[in-house]
């Protein structure tokens, strides 16, 4: 009987050239999976067998030697193993190619409700492509702040044509919930991070009660949770920020200066104050992007916030802070089966400030 496997891709699987490149975009495991799919596959790629084992997809630390520090890694022992080939894949969030014994342990699954990071209410009406979109670099700052963006920016809710190319360039959502694959640089401090911002919502909550509900809350004003987006926010906006000034910093804002600014006691850009302990250090005034203020509701204003239950039953929209993805909420699992978003129901208490 005729071979019904003999077409246009096997007859590529037999170019080395060919296959030697997509095999270095295969790690072991799926290489082999790609070799059981029939017979004829099987047939292509064995005469290849050596070769394309050695330029499978390989970890950026497989070239650090055994017994050294890998960079940006802090270990007890400063032993590092041998990088493994079979399971090796790009960072969920970075896209730096790390394998199983360079990631970061899988997390218990009780602390992946502290995950979830509420949306402002730009970013949950906007269509669901506009957070998916790769990310551009954005210039560097001059010297005057740029001008902040409208506060309602325009949503497009048709999307435009893309390219059949695009899908390779968007972020997917997130998936977490099966698998968490992180490197150690983007891994060892979520916990601190998703502890901070627990606590922010705590102290926020509860600030307004301690001053005699002055306005100071939870959403109103500036006082509020900032959107899980952060500069990335489609309603974000530039505020001035006082960080720690280091010396490099400092010597990078005097290159930069005239001869008439100084830079010892207080100015404009820097102030020198006096540090816990003795001592001074230096404060410099530095304009940077903000999301805007999310929502709370009313049962979240008199008790103490754990996680956000909204987010972790996955009723509304919210952002990972794991792989900074987008976790959908009912309304785009809904559109994406129907092709239409479900209107927007009334209940629900909003904060006063958005």
């Amino acid at each position: 009987r005729p071979n019904p496997n003999i077409n246009g891709f096997s007859a590529a699987l037999s170019c080395y050239p060919i296959v030697r490149q997509l095999a270095s975009q295969l790690d072991l495991n799926s290489l082999h999976d790609l070799s059981r799919t029939c017979r004829q596959f099987r047939a292509n790629l064995l005469e290849y067998r050596s070769q394309l084992i050695k330029h499978t997809l390989h970890c950026v630390n497989e070239d650090v030697g055994i017994g050294k520090r890998l960079p940006g890694r802090q270990l007890t022992s400063g032993k590092v193993g041998r990088c493994a080939r079979d399971m090796v894949g790009e960072c969920q969030r970075c896209a730096t190619i790390v394998c199983r014994n360079c990631t970061i342990k899988p997390p218990p699954t009780p602390t992946l409700r502290a995950r979830h990071r509420r949306l402002c209410r730009t970013c949950t009406k906007a269509p669901l492509y506009l957070l998916t979109a790769r990310k551009r670099p954005r210039s560097s700052s001059s010297a005057s702040p740029p001008p902040s963006p409208k506060p309602t920016p325009l949503v497009f809710h048709e999307r435009p044509a893309l390219a059949f190319t695009a899908a390779a360039f968007e972020r997917t959502p997130c998936c977490c919930d099966s698998m968490v694959w992180l490197c150690q640089s983007c891994g060892q401090n979520l916990r601190n991070a998703d502890t901070m911002y627990i606590r922010a919502w705590t102290w926020r909550t509860r600030y307004s009660h301690y001053l005699g509900g002055v306005g100071t809350g939870a959403g109103e004003g500036n006082e509020g949770v900032n959107c899980g987006r952060g500069a990335n926010c489609l309603a974000a906006k530039t505020v001035e920020h006082e960080v720690d000034c280091d010396a490099e910093t400092l010597a990078l804002m005097e290159s930069r200066s005239t001869e008439n600014e100084r830079w010892k006691g207080t100015s404009y850009h820097a102030q020198e104050i006096e540090a816990v302990g003795g001592g001074f250090k230096m404060k410099a005034k530095k304009h940077v992007r903000v999301g805007n203020c999310v929502k709370i509701y009313e049962d979240e204003r008199d008790r103490s916030i754990q996680y956000l239950p909204r987010e972790v039953q996955g009723t509304l929209r919210s952002w990972c802070a794991w792989c900074e993805r987008v976790i959908p909420g009912e309304k785009d699992i809904a559109e994406s089966v129907s092709g239409f978003r479900p209107p927007s129901s009334g209940g629900g208490s909003e904060s006063s400030g958005r």
